[in-house]
């Protein structure tokens, strides 16, 4: 648990600016959970490890919806890669399987097929906060704005160093912004903002307006319409670098 970093460049301390993001939901049945969480702990944490270790991959995560739709996502996987040519034209680190846990990538993967996957989703990280401590619960704030940049700027100016002072006593241990790179369009989220949180507790409070939230000059920073706003747990995740 001590290095449960959120490769998402959301939990991790060697989290820079520039870094890209993907994030592709999946909905697992409960009848395939046990099978999907022994792969993603007991196999993907080692081979995604092995591709940090080796720089082909910043880091790897996957989270749980806390309150998922009856037929929605409830899962979701995050890639974290060091730049646009390194997410682009590195191979997939998945296909290491046979080299680093014994065994074939079509045979412990092969299952996936059986599951409703979301498209992947690509942000590149404009702003953070190095991370505190490692996180349990990680909020993702979703927008369609179409001022990215103003609340970039805003957020740089009066919610960061905001949140840096009050990280400590809030529970808040990690925050970022990131900006969309594909898909874009009507239907699609243009920036996305996560607040990653040591409890369930801390990430509600911070929901319900409290916490860091609280003593945030409103007055000086333009409304943000969040499409989604879901609260996911840790399950597990890569640590640094090797």
């Amino acid at each position: 648990m001590k290095n449960l970093f959120l490769a998402l460049t959301i939990l991790t301390s060697m989290a820079v600016s520039a870094q890209i993001i993907v994030i592709q939901p999946v909905e697992v049945p409960a009848e395939m959970t046990e099978k999907f969480l022994d792969v993603e702990l007991n196999y993907s944490k080692k081979i995604a490890q092995d591709a940090v270790n080796k720089g082909e991959l910043e880091g790897w995560a996957v989270l749980r919806n806390t309150n998922p739709a009856a037929d929605g996502y409830n899962y979701l996987w995050v890639n974290v890669y060091k730049d646009i040519a390194t997410a682009v034209n590195k191979g997939s680190w998945w296909n290491n399987a046979k080299e680093v846990v014994g065994v074939e990538t079509s045979m412990l993967y092969g299952f996936l097929n059986d599951l409703k996957m979301d498209q992947r989703y690509y942000y590149k990280q404009d702003l953070m906060i190095e991370s505190i401590a490692a996180a349990s619960y990680v909020i993702f704030n979703f927008t369609n704005s179409t001022e990215v940049e103003k609340h970039t700027q805003e957020l740089e100016q009066y919610v960061v160093p905001h949140f840096k002072k009050m990280m400590p006593k809030s529970g808040m241990v990690g925050w970022g912004l990131s900006s969309k790179i594909t898909p874009q369009g009507d239907d699609f989220a243009t920036m996305m903002v996560y607040d990653s949180y040591d409890s369930l507790e801390n990430a509600m409070i911070h929901l319900s307006g409290g916490g860091p939230i609280a003593g945030l000059p409103h007055e000086k920073i333009s409304t943000i319409e969040w499409s989604m706003r879901p609260l996911l747990e840790v399950v597990v995740s890569t640590g640094p670098k090797k």
